[in-house]
């Protein structure tokens, strides 16, 4: 069975009807959405939605981690209307960014916060991740599993992002075992291994048989959800990257 592919539409600095459109021709199966999405009339959302980043257009001084009560209340009712709108539109993986630092006040309070929204979600039927992001609070795949199993609730889940993880240095396959029934969902992208650069794949530091294995790893895994192509709007030609990174994709899995 061939891998489902989705686009993270905010890789496009187009309106997102233009953006889905985008994906729709390239070939992609789905795409991941920020928040209003459900904005547009439905004859313009013709691909699934897999996921939704609800902590996006986050409003101005709001942190799910601020120590400071009203302003993590402001970011916790931001994300709270995003999984309504999940829900409304049948979205079933929603997922957060990690905490701004390590500290530890605020670690504890982006805890709080994620097992707040992770009761939220839980109630709409939906699964809630947390991306692991090096040079912020949870900056590997390992601290980010940690702290899902120190919180110690059933809904919050591992979003993984392999261009992260060859920033940390970590291993796709490692974390995917790792993570185990944790694993909510993958992105696929490229950097310099230094900085988050979200190109497309082969675009910076990996090969084809980096992307090979990991791949091979995800395919080999009980994940059965999509990998989602994620580039950066301020490429050059970030249609280019997003369409070659799915023509990678396809070209490179396994059985292909």
């Amino acid at each position: 069975m061939s891998l489902h592919v989705a686009f993270c539409l905010w890789g496009l600095p187009d309106d997102p009807a233009v953006a889905t459109a985008f994906a729709a021709d390239a070939g992609f199966q789905s795409v991941d959405v920020r928040p209003g999405y459900s904005n547009l009339e439905p004859s313009e959302r013709t691909l699934p939605i897999t996921c939704m980043a609800v902590a996006h257009l986050m409003p101005e001084g709001a942190l799910l981690d601020a120590t400071d009560g009203p302003a993590r209340q402001v970011a916790v009712d931001h994300v709270r209307a995003g999984i309504r709108e999940a829900r409304s539109l049948g979205i079933p993986d929603v997922y957060l960014a990690p905490p701004v630092t390590p500290d530890a006040p605020a670690l504890a309070a982006y805890r709080e916060s994620a097992l707040t929204l992770a009761d939220d979600a839980q109630g709409a039927g939906i699964r809630l991740g947390i991306e692991h992001f090096p040079g912020r609070g949870l900056p590997t795949v390992r601290e980010t599993l940690d702290f899902i199993t120190a919180c110690g609730h059933a809904n919050l889940y591992l979003l993984l992002d392999v261009g992260h993880n060859q920033i940390a240095g970590e291993s796709v396959a490692e974390s995917i075992e790792a993570a185990g029934d944790r694993l909510q969902y993958v992105h696929v992208n490229d950097n310099d291994a230094q900085s988050d650069l979200h190109l497309g794949l082969l675009e910076g530091v990996q090969d084809e048989a980096w992307v090979s294995d990991a791949l091979r790893a995800v395919v080999e895994s009980d994940y059965d959800g999509p990998v989602s192509v994620e580039v950066n709007m301020a490429l050059d030609d970030p249609r280019a990257s997003a369409a070659s990174s799915l023509s990678i994709v396809r070209r490179l899995e396994p059985g292909a």
